[in-house]
Parts: structure tokens; C-alpha cells; sequence
């Protein structure tokens, strides 16, 4: 699931983000759970351990959610 997810991403930023709900759309999967898996992909600390930095994600301030992938990312999505 977590290597789809990255992916779709890959294939669906043009380096302005996506938008979680279309994300979830593509791979049949619910916002909630993509905004969990992403920021199991981020840079985010958890447990006191960072994620690898492969996905940055983005709270507009319309409530929208966006998805970037970042130049980590990029590489291992390519991979």
C-alpha cells in the first residue's frame, strides 16, 4: 500500500501537490487513511525517530489537505 500510495504521488505532482481526496480516489483508499501513511512518509518525528522526508504534506488554510513529494521522494519512488 505504501509503495502505491508513493506512486500515485509520483505520478500525479507537477510540483504544485495533489489534493488528498483525489489521491485517495485513484488507489480506492480513505483520506484518513492516506494522511496517516504520508505522514508515516514525511519528515515527521514519531516516537522520537524521523520519517525519511519522502512526502511533505500541506494544510491549506481552506482546510484542503495537499500531498508533495519531495526530491527523496522523487528518487525512490523512481526506484
Amino acid at each position: 500500500m505504501a509503495e502505491a500510495a508513493l506512486r500515485a504521488l509520483a505520478e500525479l505532482d507537477q510540483g504544485q501537490g495533489v489534493a488528498l481526496p483525489r489521491l485517495a480516489k485513484k488507489l480506492g483508499l480513505r483520506v484518513s487513511v492516506l494522511l496517516r501513511l504520508y505522514t508515516l512518509m514525511s519528515d515527521a518525528a514519531l516516537g522520537g525517530v524521523a520519517g525519511p522526508g519522502w512526502v511533505r504534506l500541506q494544510c491549506e488554510d481552506n482546510g484542503r489537505w495537499l500531498a508533495h513529494l519531495t526530491e527523496a521522494g522523487r528518487g525512490d519512488a523512481q526506484d
